[in-house]
């Protein structure tokens, strides 16, 4: 008898795992971004843009919004312009790796317009 409910016990385990490993997603959230440029590009968002650009990038006191910037400028445009700087924004060429400037793009695609 003891024997028996081990045997139920084991039996609705088993059932339960085999149920609950169908409910778990192994697919990329973001399938169109390599893994993990999204959360970096926020994070060198909050670091270096946020300031002047707002916390997502939507602008702020002194900086326009980027995720309207993002919409119009070609990727090396955007780029090109964080490196250089341009009016009152200063170079980030020393700051900001080109890899991690195209992280922040990746970050302000996703970003629907307001």
């Amino acid at each position: 008898m003891n024997m028996k409910k081990y045997r139920l016990l084991s039996l609705f385990f088993g059932v339960s795992l085999l149920l609950l490993s169908g409910c778990t997603s192994k697919e990329n959230p973001f399938p169109d971004h390599e893994g993990g440029k999204i959360y970096l590009g926020l994070k060198h968002m909050n670091i270096r843009c946020s300031g002047c650009h707002g916390d997502l990038g939507g602008g702020g006191m002194s900086g326009p919004s980027l995720v309207k910037a993002i919409k119009k400028l070609k990727p090396e445009e955007f780029v090109a312009t964080v490196v250089s700087g341009r009016g009152d924004m200063p170079s980030f060429n020393k700051k900001l790796q080109e890899e991690e400037i195209l992280q922040i793009v990746e970050w302000l695609k996703m970003l629907p317009e307001d």
